[in-house]
Protein backbone atom coordinates (compact mmCIF):
# COMPACT_ATOMS: atom_id res chain seq x y z
CA UNK A 1 0.00 0.00 0.00
CA UNK A 2 1.55 3.31 -1.10
CA UNK A 3 0.63 6.80 0.10
CA UNK A 4 -2.03 7.18 -2.57
CA UNK A 5 -3.72 3.93 -1.53
CA UNK A 6 -3.51 5.00 2.11
CA UNK A 7 -5.10 8.34 1.25
CA UNK A 8 -7.93 6.62 -0.60
CA UNK A 9 -8.44 4.25 2.32
CA UNK A 10 -8.75 7.14 4.76
CA UNK A 11 -10.97 9.15 2.42
CA UNK A 12 -13.29 6.21 1.76
CA UNK A 13 -13.60 5.48 5.49
CA UNK A 14 -13.33 9.06 6.70
CA UNK A 15 -16.43 8.78 8.87
CA UNK A 16 -15.10 5.65 10.61
CA UNK A 17 -11.68 7.25 11.16
CA UNK A 18 -13.21 10.46 12.55
CA UNK A 19 -15.47 8.54 14.92
CA UNK A 20 -12.50 6.45 16.12
CA UNK A 21 -10.40 9.57 16.71
CA UNK A 22 -13.23 11.23 18.66
CA UNK A 23 -13.72 8.08 20.74
CA UNK A 24 -9.98 7.76 21.39
CA UNK A 25 -9.56 11.40 22.44
CA UNK A 26 -12.80 11.27 24.45
CA UNK A 27 -11.76 8.17 26.39
CA UNK A 28 -8.30 9.62 26.99
CA UNK A 29 -9.77 12.90 28.23
CA UNK A 30 -12.28 11.12 30.43
CA UNK A 31 -9.63 8.93 32.04
CA UNK A 32 -7.18 11.82 32.39
CA UNK A 33 -9.59 14.23 34.06
CA UNK A 34 -11.00 11.54 36.35
CA UNK A 35 -7.55 10.80 37.78
CA UNK A 36 -6.38 12.47 40.99
CA UNK A 37 -3.42 14.82 40.30
CA UNK A 38 -0.20 13.57 41.88
CA UNK A 39 2.66 15.90 42.87
CA UNK A 40 6.28 14.85 43.27
CA UNK A 41 8.90 16.35 45.55
CA UNK A 42 12.58 15.34 45.40
CA UNK A 43 15.54 15.53 47.76
CA UNK A 44 19.14 14.63 47.01
CA UNK A 45 21.43 12.90 49.49
CA UNK A 46 25.23 12.79 49.45
CA UNK A 47 27.09 9.78 50.88
CA UNK A 48 30.66 10.33 52.04
CA UNK A 49 33.34 8.71 54.17
CA UNK A 50 34.65 11.08 56.83
CA UNK A 51 38.47 11.39 56.85
CA UNK A 52 38.61 10.48 60.52
CA UNK A 53 36.99 7.12 59.82
CA UNK A 54 38.94 6.37 56.71
CA UNK A 55 41.25 3.37 56.95
CA UNK A 56 43.13 3.22 53.65
CA UNK A 57 44.65 -0.17 54.31
CA UNK A 58 41.22 -1.72 55.03
CA UNK A 59 39.04 0.00 52.42
CA UNK A 60 41.67 0.43 49.66
CA UNK A 61 39.65 3.25 48.11
CA UNK A 62 37.24 5.37 50.08
CA UNK A 63 35.23 6.46 47.07
CA UNK A 64 34.65 2.88 45.98
CA UNK A 65 33.39 2.11 49.45
CA UNK A 66 30.90 4.99 49.34
CA UNK A 67 29.57 3.92 45.92
CA UNK A 68 28.93 0.42 47.17
CA UNK A 69 27.05 1.82 50.14
CA UNK A 70 24.93 4.06 47.90
CA UNK A 71 23.54 1.07 46.03
CA UNK A 72 22.38 -0.50 49.28
CA UNK A 73 21.02 2.72 50.73
CA UNK A 74 18.83 3.28 47.69
CA UNK A 75 17.10 0.00 48.49
CA UNK A 76 16.34 0.83 52.12
CA UNK A 77 15.36 4.49 51.99
CA UNK A 78 11.67 3.54 52.16
CA UNK A 79 12.26 1.05 54.94
CA UNK A 80 10.45 1.12 58.29
CA UNK A 81 13.47 2.56 60.17
CA UNK A 82 13.13 5.71 58.09
CA UNK A 83 9.41 6.03 57.36
CA UNK A 84 7.91 5.21 60.76
CA UNK A 85 9.64 8.11 62.51
CA UNK A 86 8.57 10.40 59.64
CA UNK A 87 4.92 9.29 60.04
CA UNK A 88 5.06 10.01 63.76
CA UNK A 89 6.83 13.34 63.32
CA UNK A 90 4.45 14.71 60.66
CA UNK A 91 1.38 12.90 62.00
CA UNK A 92 0.64 11.52 58.54
CA UNK A 93 -2.67 9.75 57.76
CA UNK A 94 -0.71 6.87 56.21
CA UNK A 95 0.54 3.54 57.42
CA UNK A 96 4.10 2.52 56.72
CA UNK A 97 2.98 0.23 53.88
CA UNK A 98 0.97 3.00 52.23
CA UNK A 99 3.76 5.56 52.48
CA UNK A 100 6.46 3.18 51.23
CA UNK A 101 4.61 2.79 47.94
CA UNK A 102 4.90 6.55 47.38
CA UNK A 103 8.62 6.77 48.09
CA UNK A 104 11.24 5.78 45.51
CA UNK A 105 15.00 6.20 45.48
CA UNK A 106 17.52 6.04 42.67
CA UNK A 107 21.32 6.08 42.68
CA UNK A 108 22.99 7.32 39.48
CA UNK A 109 25.78 5.04 38.34
CA UNK A 110 29.32 5.82 39.55
CA UNK A 111 28.15 8.57 41.91
CA UNK A 112 27.65 8.87 45.68
CA UNK A 113 24.27 10.60 45.27
CA UNK A 114 20.83 9.30 46.12
CA UNK A 115 17.68 10.92 44.70
CA UNK A 116 14.57 10.36 46.81
CA UNK A 117 11.16 11.08 45.23
CA UNK A 118 7.92 11.36 47.20
CA UNK A 119 4.52 11.30 45.44
CA UNK A 120 1.37 12.66 47.06
CA UNK A 121 -1.92 14.32 46.01
CA UNK A 122 -1.01 17.28 48.27
CA UNK A 123 1.94 19.24 46.88
CA UNK A 124 2.79 20.85 50.24
CA UNK A 125 2.66 17.53 52.06
CA UNK A 126 4.84 15.86 49.42
CA UNK A 127 7.59 18.45 50.00
CA UNK A 128 7.37 18.08 53.80
CA UNK A 129 7.57 14.30 53.61
CA UNK A 130 10.55 14.41 51.23
CA UNK A 131 12.52 16.77 53.49
CA UNK A 132 11.66 14.73 56.57
CA UNK A 133 12.84 11.52 54.89
CA UNK A 134 16.12 13.20 53.87
CA UNK A 135 16.82 14.25 57.44
CA UNK A 136 15.68 10.98 58.96
CA UNK A 137 17.66 8.76 56.59
CA UNK A 138 20.89 10.47 57.65
CA UNK A 139 20.13 9.26 61.17
CA UNK A 140 19.13 5.79 59.95
CA UNK A 141 22.32 5.35 57.93
CA UNK A 142 24.45 6.57 60.82
CA UNK A 143 22.83 4.03 63.15
CA UNK A 144 23.47 1.24 60.66
CA UNK A 145 27.14 2.10 60.21
CA UNK A 146 28.13 2.74 63.85
CA UNK A 147 31.02 0.55 64.90
CA UNK A 148 30.56 -1.12 68.27
CA UNK A 149 34.17 -0.55 69.38
CA UNK A 150 34.67 3.06 68.30
CA UNK A 151 31.01 4.13 68.46
CA UNK A 152 31.56 6.05 65.22
CA UNK A 153 30.22 5.68 61.65
CA UNK A 154 32.38 5.14 58.60
CA UNK A 155 29.68 6.73 56.40
CA UNK A 156 28.07 10.12 56.50
CA UNK A 157 24.78 10.93 54.71
CA UNK A 158 24.00 14.58 54.07
CA UNK A 159 20.99 16.22 52.37
CA UNK A 160 22.54 18.45 49.72
CA UNK A 161 19.28 19.45 47.97
CA UNK A 162 16.04 19.92 49.82
CA UNK A 163 12.57 19.52 48.28
CA UNK A 164 10.75 22.57 46.98
CA UNK A 165 7.00 22.98 46.60
CA UNK A 166 5.85 21.34 43.29
CA UNK A 167 4.10 23.85 41.04
CA UNK A 168 2.36 21.38 38.73
CA UNK A 169 1.29 17.75 39.02
CA UNK A 170 3.58 15.10 37.63
CA UNK A 171 0.61 12.98 36.62
CA UNK A 172 -1.63 12.72 34.78
CA UNK A 173 0.15 14.31 31.79
CA UNK A 174 -2.86 15.82 30.05
CA UNK A 175 -1.26 16.85 26.75
CA UNK A 176 0.60 13.55 26.36
CA UNK A 177 -2.49 11.49 27.21
CA UNK A 178 -4.65 13.39 24.73
CA UNK A 179 -1.99 12.96 22.04
CA UNK A 180 -1.81 9.23 22.77
CA UNK A 181 -5.62 9.06 22.61
CA UNK A 182 -5.53 10.81 19.23
CA UNK A 183 -2.88 8.43 17.89
CA UNK A 184 -4.60 5.33 19.25
CA UNK A 185 -7.98 6.51 17.93
CA UNK A 186 -6.53 7.15 14.49
CA UNK A 187 -4.79 3.77 14.53
CA UNK A 188 -8.03 2.08 15.56
CA UNK A 189 -9.83 3.87 12.73
CA UNK A 190 -7.25 2.71 10.19
CA UNK A 191 -7.46 -0.85 11.53
CA UNK A 192 -11.26 -0.81 11.25
CA UNK A 193 -10.99 0.65 7.75
CA UNK A 194 -8.61 -2.12 6.67
CA UNK A 195 -10.91 -4.77 8.13
CA UNK A 196 -13.88 -3.14 6.46
CA UNK A 197 -12.04 -3.17 3.13
CA UNK A 198 -10.97 -6.79 3.54
CA UNK A 199 -14.47 -7.99 4.29
CA UNK A 200 -16.20 -5.64 1.84
CA UNK A 201 -17.31 -7.78 -1.10
CA UNK A 202 -19.33 -5.09 -2.85
CA UNK A 203 -18.76 -4.05 -6.45
CA UNK A 204 -16.28 -1.18 -6.50
CA UNK A 205 -14.74 -1.25 -9.97
CA UNK A 206 -14.84 -3.12 -13.26
CA UNK A 207 -12.40 -5.71 -11.94
CA UNK A 208 -15.13 -7.02 -9.62
CA UNK A 209 -17.40 -7.71 -12.62
CA UNK A 210 -15.35 -10.70 -13.78
CA UNK A 211 -14.56 -9.38 -17.29
CA UNK A 212 -18.14 -8.27 -17.96
CA UNK A 213 -17.95 -5.17 -20.18
CA UNK A 214 -18.86 -1.89 -18.48
CA UNK A 215 -21.28 -0.05 -20.75
CA UNK A 216 -21.86 2.98 -18.55
CA UNK A 217 -20.57 4.62 -15.39
CA UNK A 218 -23.23 6.83 -13.84
CA UNK A 219 -22.32 9.09 -10.98
CA UNK A 220 -24.72 9.81 -8.17
CA UNK A 221 -25.67 13.39 -7.50
CA UNK A 222 -28.11 14.91 -5.06
CA UNK A 223 -30.33 16.27 -7.81
CA UNK A 224 -31.14 12.72 -8.97
CA UNK A 225 -33.37 12.26 -5.92
CA UNK A 226 -35.73 15.06 -6.93
CA UNK A 227 -34.94 14.98 -10.66
CA UNK A 228 -34.30 11.36 -11.64
CA UNK A 229 -34.93 11.84 -15.38
CA UNK A 230 -32.36 13.37 -17.70
CA UNK A 231 -35.12 15.48 -19.25
CA UNK A 232 -35.30 17.34 -15.93
CA UNK A 233 -31.65 18.42 -15.96
CA UNK A 234 -29.24 20.00 -18.39
CA UNK A 235 -28.68 18.28 -21.72
CA UNK A 236 -24.96 18.36 -20.99
CA UNK A 237 -24.96 17.49 -17.32
CA UNK A 238 -22.61 14.65 -16.31
CA UNK A 239 -25.50 12.23 -15.78
CA UNK A 240 -26.94 13.04 -19.20
CA UNK A 241 -23.55 12.48 -20.80
CA UNK A 242 -23.27 9.13 -19.03
CA UNK A 243 -26.50 7.93 -20.66
CA UNK A 244 -25.35 9.19 -24.04
CA UNK A 245 -22.24 7.10 -23.61
CA UNK A 246 -24.41 4.17 -22.53
CA UNK A 247 -26.53 4.55 -25.67
CA UNK A 248 -23.47 4.72 -27.91
CA UNK A 249 -21.84 1.68 -26.33
CA UNK A 250 -25.01 -0.37 -26.87
CA UNK A 251 -25.12 0.62 -30.51
CA UNK A 252 -21.57 -0.59 -31.03
CA UNK A 253 -21.46 -3.54 -28.66
CA UNK A 254 -22.02 -5.74 -31.71
CA UNK A 255 -21.22 -3.54 -34.65
CA UNK A 256 -22.26 -6.10 -37.27
CA UNK A 257 -25.57 -6.92 -35.56
CA UNK A 258 -26.41 -4.34 -32.85
CA UNK A 259 -29.10 -5.32 -30.33
CA UNK A 260 -32.43 -3.59 -30.77
CA UNK A 261 -34.51 -5.30 -28.06
CA UNK A 262 -32.65 -4.89 -24.77
CA UNK A 263 -33.60 -6.11 -21.29
CA UNK A 264 -32.47 -4.02 -18.32
CA UNK A 265 -32.29 -5.87 -15.02
CA UNK A 266 -30.40 -5.99 -11.73
CA UNK A 267 -29.54 -8.53 -9.07
CA UNK A 268 -31.65 -7.09 -6.25
CA UNK A 269 -34.00 -4.12 -5.79
CA UNK A 270 -32.73 -0.62 -5.13
CA UNK A 271 -30.00 -0.55 -7.76
CA UNK A 272 -31.71 1.95 -10.07
CA UNK A 273 -32.70 -0.32 -12.97
CA UNK A 274 -36.03 1.43 -13.65
CA UNK A 275 -34.56 4.94 -13.80
CA UNK A 276 -31.72 3.53 -15.91
CA UNK A 277 -34.19 1.93 -18.32
CA UNK A 278 -36.24 5.10 -18.63
CA UNK A 279 -33.24 7.39 -19.08
CA UNK A 280 -31.68 5.06 -21.65
CA UNK A 281 -34.94 5.03 -23.60
CA UNK A 282 -35.09 8.83 -23.42
CA UNK A 283 -31.50 9.01 -24.64
CA UNK A 284 -32.32 6.85 -27.66
CA UNK A 285 -35.45 8.90 -28.38
CA UNK A 286 -33.69 12.26 -28.18
CA UNK A 287 -31.18 11.06 -30.77
CA UNK A 288 -34.03 10.59 -33.23
CA UNK A 289 -34.54 6.85 -32.75
CA UNK A 290 -38.09 5.55 -32.60
CA UNK A 291 -38.02 3.96 -29.17
CA UNK A 292 -40.39 1.88 -27.06
CA UNK A 293 -40.08 1.35 -23.31
CA UNK A 294 -41.91 -1.64 -21.86
CA UNK A 295 -42.29 -2.01 -18.12
CA UNK A 296 -41.79 -5.74 -17.68
CA UNK A 297 -41.79 -5.59 -13.88
CA UNK A 298 -45.42 -6.35 -13.14
CA UNK A 299 -44.76 -7.16 -9.48
CA UNK A 300 -43.38 -3.83 -8.27
CA UNK A 301 -43.93 -1.31 -11.09
CA UNK A 302 -42.15 2.02 -10.72
CA UNK A 303 -42.54 3.86 -14.02
CA UNK A 304 -45.79 5.53 -12.93
CA UNK A 305 -43.88 7.15 -10.05
CA UNK A 306 -41.61 8.84 -12.61
CA UNK A 307 -44.32 9.77 -15.13
CA UNK A 308 -47.27 10.48 -12.86
CA UNK A 309 -50.55 11.22 -14.65
CA UNK A 310 -49.01 10.57 -18.09
CA UNK A 311 -48.98 6.80 -17.50
CA UNK A 312 -52.01 4.76 -18.52
CA UNK A 313 -53.68 2.37 -16.13
CA UNK A 314 -53.75 -0.34 -18.80
CA UNK A 315 -50.50 -1.88 -19.88
CA UNK A 316 -48.52 -5.06 -20.37
CA UNK A 317 -50.63 -7.25 -18.10
CA UNK A 318 -53.80 -6.36 -20.04
CA UNK A 319 -52.05 -7.11 -23.34
CA UNK A 320 -50.83 -10.53 -22.20
CA UNK A 321 -53.93 -11.57 -20.28
CA UNK A 322 -56.29 -10.80 -23.15
CA UNK A 323 -58.24 -8.07 -21.40
CA UNK A 324 -57.38 -5.89 -24.37
CA UNK A 325 -58.97 -7.44 -27.41
CA UNK A 326 -57.84 -7.46 -30.98
CA UNK A 327 -54.54 -8.05 -32.68
CA UNK A 328 -51.17 -7.47 -31.07
CA UNK A 329 -50.87 -4.21 -32.98
CA UNK A 330 -54.26 -3.03 -31.71
CA UNK A 331 -53.40 -3.98 -28.14
CA UNK A 332 -50.10 -2.13 -28.32
CA UNK A 333 -51.85 0.99 -29.61
CA UNK A 334 -54.44 0.77 -26.86
CA UNK A 335 -51.91 0.32 -24.03
CA UNK A 336 -49.09 2.62 -25.16
CA UNK A 337 -48.74 6.36 -24.64
CA UNK A 338 -46.18 8.93 -25.76
CA UNK A 339 -43.67 10.45 -23.39
CA UNK A 340 -43.28 14.24 -23.55
CA UNK A 341 -42.20 15.59 -26.94
CA UNK A 342 -39.75 12.85 -27.78
CA UNK A 343 -39.89 9.87 -30.10
CA UNK A 344 -40.53 7.69 -27.07
CA UNK A 345 -43.51 5.43 -26.53
CA UNK A 346 -44.16 3.74 -23.20
CA UNK A 347 -46.13 0.66 -22.22
CA UNK A 348 -46.60 0.53 -18.44
CA UNK A 349 -47.02 -2.70 -16.48
CA UNK A 350 -50.74 -2.29 -15.99
CA UNK A 351 -52.64 -3.97 -13.19
CA UNK A 352 -50.64 -6.41 -11.07
CA UNK A 353 -51.58 -9.96 -12.16
CA UNK A 354 -51.51 -13.03 -9.92
CA UNK A 355 -49.27 -14.94 -12.36
CA UNK A 356 -46.66 -12.61 -13.96
CA UNK A 357 -44.21 -15.40 -14.85
CA UNK A 358 -46.88 -17.40 -16.69
CA UNK A 359 -47.98 -14.36 -18.69
CA UNK A 360 -44.41 -13.56 -19.70
CA UNK A 361 -43.73 -17.16 -20.67
CA UNK A 362 -46.67 -17.16 -23.08
CA UNK A 363 -46.89 -17.13 -26.85
CA UNK A 364 -48.56 -13.73 -26.66
CA UNK A 365 -45.44 -12.18 -25.17
CA UNK A 366 -43.29 -13.76 -27.88
CA UNK A 367 -45.59 -12.28 -30.51
CA UNK A 368 -45.50 -8.91 -28.74
CA UNK A 369 -41.69 -8.82 -28.79
CA UNK A 370 -41.60 -9.87 -32.43
CA UNK A 371 -44.11 -7.17 -33.38
CA UNK A 372 -42.51 -4.24 -31.55
CA UNK A 373 -39.07 -5.24 -32.85
CA UNK A 374 -40.31 -4.60 -36.36
CA UNK A 375 -42.03 -1.32 -35.45
CA UNK A 376 -39.36 0.45 -33.41
CA UNK A 377 -35.66 1.16 -33.78
CA UNK A 378 -35.01 0.23 -30.16
CA UNK A 379 -37.09 -1.52 -27.52
CA UNK A 380 -36.06 -1.24 -23.87
CA UNK A 381 -37.69 -3.64 -21.38
CA UNK A 382 -37.46 -2.89 -17.67
CA UNK A 383 -37.23 -6.29 -15.91
CA UNK A 384 -37.55 -7.37 -12.27
CA UNK A 385 -34.41 -8.32 -10.29
CA UNK A 386 -33.02 -11.65 -11.42
CA UNK A 387 -32.25 -13.09 -7.98
CA UNK A 388 -35.79 -12.68 -6.66
CA UNK A 389 -38.04 -13.97 -9.44
CA UNK A 390 -37.71 -15.79 -12.75
CA UNK A 391 -39.44 -13.02 -14.72
CA UNK A 392 -36.20 -11.35 -15.79
CA UNK A 393 -34.74 -14.54 -17.24
CA UNK A 394 -37.97 -15.23 -19.14
CA UNK A 395 -38.07 -11.73 -20.60
CA UNK A 396 -34.36 -11.54 -21.41
CA UNK A 397 -34.53 -14.88 -23.25
CA UNK A 398 -36.84 -13.19 -25.80
CA UNK A 399 -34.55 -10.21 -26.36
CA UNK A 400 -31.28 -9.55 -28.17
CA UNK A 401 -29.40 -9.22 -24.89
CA UNK A 402 -29.52 -8.04 -21.30
CA UNK A 403 -27.76 -5.36 -19.30
CA UNK A 404 -27.23 -5.79 -15.55
CA UNK A 405 -27.37 -2.64 -13.42
CA UNK A 406 -25.14 -2.66 -10.34
CA UNK A 407 -24.98 -0.11 -7.58
CA UNK A 408 -21.38 0.72 -6.74
CA UNK A 409 -20.36 -0.06 -3.13
CA UNK A 410 -23.79 -1.61 -2.52
CA UNK A 411 -24.29 -4.56 -4.85
CA UNK A 412 -22.38 -7.63 -3.67
CA UNK A 413 -20.02 -9.31 -6.09
CA UNK A 414 -21.70 -12.68 -5.55
CA UNK A 415 -25.08 -11.05 -6.24
CA UNK A 416 -23.86 -9.72 -9.58
CA UNK A 417 -22.26 -13.06 -10.52
CA UNK A 418 -25.42 -14.92 -9.50
CA UNK A 419 -27.54 -12.57 -11.59
CA UNK A 420 -25.29 -13.05 -14.60
CA UNK A 421 -25.32 -16.82 -14.16
CA UNK A 422 -29.13 -16.90 -13.99
CA UNK A 423 -29.27 -15.13 -17.35
CA UNK A 424 -26.58 -17.14 -19.11
CA UNK A 425 -28.13 -20.41 -17.93
CA UNK A 426 -31.17 -19.73 -20.11
CA UNK A 427 -29.10 -18.64 -23.09
CA UNK A 428 -29.32 -14.88 -22.58
CA UNK A 429 -26.57 -12.80 -24.12
CA UNK A 430 -25.32 -10.51 -21.33
CA UNK A 431 -24.28 -7.39 -23.21
CA UNK A 432 -22.58 -5.76 -20.24
CA UNK A 433 -23.09 -4.00 -16.96
CA UNK A 434 -23.89 -0.50 -15.75
CA UNK A 435 -22.03 0.81 -12.72
CA UNK A 436 -24.69 3.01 -11.18
CA UNK A 437 -24.75 5.57 -8.33
CA UNK A 438 -20.99 6.03 -8.20
CA UNK A 439 -20.31 8.31 -5.20
CA UNK A 440 -19.48 11.71 -6.64
CA UNK A 441 -17.11 12.53 -3.77
CA UNK A 442 -14.89 9.57 -4.60
CA UNK A 443 -13.47 10.28 -8.02
CA UNK A 444 -10.53 7.93 -7.92
CA UNK A 445 -11.23 5.33 -5.27
CA UNK A 446 -12.57 2.51 -7.38
CA UNK A 447 -9.61 1.85 -9.61
CA UNK A 448 -10.28 4.49 -12.24
CA UNK A 449 -11.48 8.06 -12.49
CA UNK A 450 -15.19 8.32 -13.15
CA UNK A 451 -16.49 11.32 -14.96
CA UNK A 452 -15.06 13.60 -17.59
CA UNK A 453 -11.91 15.61 -17.81
CA UNK A 454 -13.58 18.71 -19.20
CA UNK A 455 -13.99 20.21 -15.75
CA UNK A 456 -17.46 20.24 -14.34
CA UNK A 457 -18.59 21.18 -10.89
CA UNK A 458 -21.78 20.61 -8.98
CA UNK A 459 -23.89 22.87 -11.15
CA UNK A 460 -21.97 23.11 -14.39
CA UNK A 461 -20.46 20.92 -17.06
CA UNK A 462 -19.34 21.17 -20.64
CA UNK A 463 -19.20 24.94 -20.78
CA UNK A 464 -18.24 24.65 -24.43
CA UNK A 465 -21.54 23.05 -25.42
CA UNK A 466 -23.65 25.18 -23.12
CA UNK A 467 -22.37 28.22 -24.95
CA UNK A 468 -24.60 27.39 -27.91
CA UNK A 469 -27.54 28.95 -26.13
CA UNK A 470 -29.93 26.18 -25.06
CA UNK A 471 -28.95 26.48 -21.39
CA UNK A 472 -27.51 29.96 -21.37
CA UNK A 473 -29.22 31.03 -18.14
CA UNK A 474 -27.76 28.25 -16.03
CA UNK A 475 -24.83 28.70 -13.61
CA UNK A 476 -21.52 28.30 -15.36
CA UNK A 477 -22.76 29.74 -18.66
CA UNK A 478 -19.95 31.67 -20.35
CA UNK A 479 -20.41 32.47 -24.06
CA UNK A 480 -17.11 34.32 -24.38
CA UNK A 481 -14.58 32.11 -22.63
CA UNK A 482 -15.63 28.89 -24.33
CA UNK A 483 -15.04 26.78 -27.39
CA UNK A 484 -18.07 28.12 -29.22
CA UNK A 485 -17.38 29.78 -32.57
CA UNK A 486 -16.93 33.53 -32.18
CA UNK A 487 -19.94 34.42 -34.30
CA UNK A 488 -22.23 32.17 -32.26
CA UNK A 489 -20.78 33.44 -29.01
CA UNK A 490 -21.30 37.02 -30.13
CA UNK A 491 -24.90 36.31 -31.10
CA UNK A 492 -25.62 34.73 -27.73
CA UNK A 493 -23.96 37.55 -25.86
CA UNK A 494 -25.94 40.09 -27.88
CA UNK A 495 -29.23 38.28 -27.25
CA UNK A 496 -28.53 38.14 -23.53
CA UNK A 497 -27.92 41.90 -23.42
CA UNK A 498 -31.30 42.44 -25.06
Amino acid sequence: MDLRDFYRLVLRNLFVVMISVVVGVGLSAGITYSMTPIYQAKVQLFVSTPSSALDVSALVQGSSFSQQRVKSYAQIVNGPETLKPVILELKLPYTYEQLSKNVTATAPLDTVLISVTVSDPDAYLAARIANAIGEQFAVTANNLEISGSTNSSAIKVSMVKSASLPKSPSSPKTALNLLLGLILGFGMGIALSILRTIFDNSVKNETDLDETPVLAEIRFDQSSVEKPLITQISRYAPRTESFRQFRTNLQYVRAENPPTVIAITSAVPGEGKTSTSLNLAISFATSGMKTLLIEGDMRRPKIKEYMGHEAKTTGLSEILSGKLKGSIAARVRAASFPFADHELTVIASGATPPNPAELLDSETFRQLVAYVKGQYDFVIIDCPPTLLVADASIIAARTDGAVIVTRVAKTRINQFLGSRENLTNVGVNVLGAVMNMIPSSRTDEYGRKYGYSYGYGKYRSYRAYRSYGAYGNEPGYDPVHSYAPKDIAAQIESSNKK
